[in-house]
């Protein structure tokens, strides 16, 4: 039988080929005007950066190894927690792509990069700035900014040192995204540190290199080692036997924020690091339990209390697996940690719109070889970008349609038996992946039936609209208890309805 419509994705392709440049990324609106940005690991291989089957040190320490895969798909990797997308490569543009847009909906305003620069005695020094490069190289798509958190502890000299900066002020600093604090707007620069040099004098010397006045704020109570070089300080992460982490974080605010020109407030889920597990001893003497996500909310807490003394609030960290810091959804957490971040920020998100950048990873990934599929997912990425929800839902259903179980490119009732053949399977992405585990949470389950459900919904709209409307009003109304998330996707229903009418084969 002839088809009466033209198949979804030669439709998009056609109209998107004709269209316009990709929208440009937009502001997002939030309640809270507190600066937040995000302290991020540059630090990441795979064997598709390094070969053969080297993960690198970050993702094995002394005795893990990623190439030995448990029967639930996951890796063997050097954390308590597993990254929702698995072990990956810090400069996997699909990696990046998926961290900045995932920071975006939570109402981060920039990243700021661990940074260890051009030269020093490290031997991953050249790849770390590769991925570093990497990253800012993309935060104007998301519409982001950042900036550096400079290392110094692995500089052999002052030269080391002093190029690194002569490299921010080449390449950094001249950049329009890079973050600018305080009356002067002057680059923040914040050290982890200072570690190697100490003293005053070396630091007026490094950062003459800069080319302008710099905002250069130390790691807390450190400021001194810099002396009128260092505008301020900011918190990390701390505890010892006299008092709690909250307390040093109470007490920062109290006493040692007040002083300072620039001060940084910290907040953090917790503090479970796996030196011990894996081989490197008994690096840090402490942990912080992250009680379920309340560790998390009482330093939010905290931060809103005190945002009058402090210039912006650094979540630390996205992506420190090993040391159990991490804001990027797990495994084990979910998106539980960035949805407590858009409650402090005030954006107008929620789950739901993380979930689909989720989804968005997960169809880059599978799609990988489709060129044509590709350019629907960079229609949805900069729809995202742009705040377009319901455009960037459009897209990405026509590329991967949700509810696609058995891959013949649309949701019909051959998913529902595979769906239910599936039913109760469990597995993680990539590995062990489940084509109707449609939200990609580990099991195949009801929840995913009602995403069928929706997606279905789509594929209806087709040939039905009308009908298709009411069927999804009914499916929205069970899987997405915002109204807005609802409304969305039905707009994409109809909207895809819409553009199949006008293209009716002849």
């Amino acid at each position: 039988m002839t088809r009466a419509f033209l198949p979804l994705i030669t439709v998009l392709s056609g109209v998107l080929a004709t269209s316009p440049a990709l929208a440009q990324a937009a502001a997002v609106v939030k309640t809270n005007p507190l600066p937040v940005y995000m302290h991020y690991m540059p630090w990441f291989e795979s064997p598709a950066t390094l070969g053969g089957n080297d993960w690198g040190f970050h993702w094995e320490f002394n005795n893990r190894n990623p190439n030995i895969v448990d029967a639930q798909g996951k890796r063997q990797i050097a954390s308590h927690y597993y990254p929702k997308i698995g072990p990956y490569a810090s400069r996997d543009p699909h990696v990046i792509e998926y961290h900045l847009l995932l920071m975006k909906y939570a109402g981060v305003d920039g990243v700021m990069i661990n940074w260890y620069g051009q030269q020093g005695t490290n031997g991953d020094i050249g790849n770390l700035l590769t991925s570093s490069n990497a990253i800012v190289d993309r935060v104007d798509d998301a519409g982001l900014e950042f900036g550096v958190v400079f290392e110094d502890r692995f500089a052999g000299n002052i030269e080391h040192a002093k190029t690194n900066v002569r490299y921010l002020r080449d390449n950094y600093f001249n950049r329009p995204a890079y973050i600018r604090q305080g009356a002067a707007q002057d680059p923040l620069m914040a050290i982890f540190g200072p570690i190697t040099f100490q003293q005053p004098t070396q630091w007026t010397q490094i950062l003459a290199e800069a080319g302008e006045d710099v905002n250069f704020a130390t790691l807390w109570y450190e400021k001194n080692e810099a002396g009128a070089n260092a505008d301020g300080e900011y918190a990390w992460i701390y505890q010892d036997a006299a008092r709690t982490h909250y307390q040093h974080q109470s007490d920062f605010y109290a006493h040692r924020a007040p002083t300072l020109g620039t001060a940084g407030g910290s907040a953090y889920p917790g503090f479970n690091d796996y030196y011990q597990e894996g081989g490197l001893g008994n690096v840090v003497p402490f942990e912080i339990p992250h009680l379920n996500g309340d560790t998390l909310a009482s330093l939010l807490s905290l931060a809103n209390t005190n945002k009058g003394v402090i210039d912006f609030l650094q979540l630390n960290t996205w992506n420190d697996f090993s040391e159990g810091t991490m804001f990027e959804p797990t495994v084990e957490t979910g998106f539980a940690y960035l949805e407590q971040v858009q409650d402090f920020t005030g954006v107008p998100y929620s789950k739901a719109e993380l979930e689909l950048i989720y989804r968005l990873y997960r169809a880059r990934k599978n799609l990988a070889s489709d060129p044509a599929k590709q350019a629907l997912l960079d229609h949805a990425a900069a729809s995202l970008a742009a705040l377009d929800v319901p455009a960037a839902q459009l897209a990405l259903e026509a590329a991967a349609p949700a509810g696609d179980f058995d891959g013949d490119g649309d949701t019909d009732g051959a998913d529902l038996l595979t769906w239910q053949r599936q039913l109760g399977a469990t597995g993680l992405f990539p590995l062990n992946d489940h084509s109707a585990d449609a939200n990609g949470d580990g099991i195949v389950d009801a929840a995913d039936l009602e995403i069928w459900k929706i997606s279905s919904a789509a594929s209806a709209a087709q040939t039905n609209p009308a009908a298709a409307a009411i069927q999804l009003a009914t499916a929205a109304s069970h899987l997405v208890p915002e109204p807005a998330a609802a409304s969305q996707a039905a707009f994409a229903c109809l909207s895809m309805a819409l553009m199949l009418r006008t293209v009716r084969l002849r």
